[in-house]
C-alpha cells in the first residue's frame, strides 16, 4: 500500500465508523418493526422490507469485518429524535406521509456521513473498506426507493 493511501486509510475513527453504522442497521430493525404495524400500502410495506433485509446483511457483515465491533447506542443515528418520537405517535397515512419523511432524512443523513468518512482515492481496499463502500451503494439505491414513493 502506498504512503497516500495510508494517510487516506487513516483518516477515519474506525470505532466511531463501526458504532454508528451498528446503531443505523439497528434502528432500521426498529423502523421495520413499527413500519409493519403500521403501513397499509404494499409499496411502502415492501420498501420496509427492503431496508430491514438490506440492514440486516450490512449488519451481519459489519460485525464480521472486526470481533471487536462496538455495540450500538440506543438512540436512532444520524436521525432527528423528535422526528423518531413524532412517527411513533402517528397512525394510518399520516405514520406512512411521516415514515417515508424520516426514512429520506435518515438515508440521506448516512450517506453524508460516510461519504464524509471515506475517501474514494484509496489504492487498496481493507475489507472495512468495502464494506463501507457498498454501504454507501445500498443506503443510495434505498433512497432512491424512498424518492420513488413520495
Amino acid at each position: 500500500m502506498s504512503l497516500v493511501a495510508g494517510a487516506a486509510l487513516a483518516s477515519y475513527d474506525r470505532e466511531a465508523v463501526q458504532a454508528t453504522l451498528r446503531a443505523l442497521h439497528q434502528h432500521q430493525a426498529e423502523l421495520s418493526a413499527l413500519a409493519e404495524e403500521r403501513l397499509e400500502r404494499d409499496a411502502v410495506v415492501e420498501l420496509a422490507n427492503t431496508l430491514e433485509r438490506d440492514h440486516a446483511v450490512l449488519d451481519a457483515w459489519l460485525v464480521e469485518t472486526d470481533v471487536d465491533t462496538p455495540a450500538a447506542d440506543s438512540h436512532p443515528p444520524l436521525g432527528d429524535r423528535d422526528a423518531y418520537v413524532a412517527l411513533q405517535e402517528r397512525e394510518g397515512d399520516a405514520f406512512e406521509t411521516a415514515y417515508l419523511a424520516y426514512q429520506e432524512n435518515l438515508l440521506r443523513a448516512a450517506i453524508d456521513y460516510l461519504e464524509r468518512q471515506r475517501p474514494e482515492a484509496v489504492e487498496e481496499l481493507t475489507e472495512f473498506d468495502n464494506h463501507l463502500r457498498v454501504t454507501r451503494e445500498s443506503l443510495r439505491k434505498n433512497l432512491a426507493l424512498v424518492e420513488s414513493l413520495r
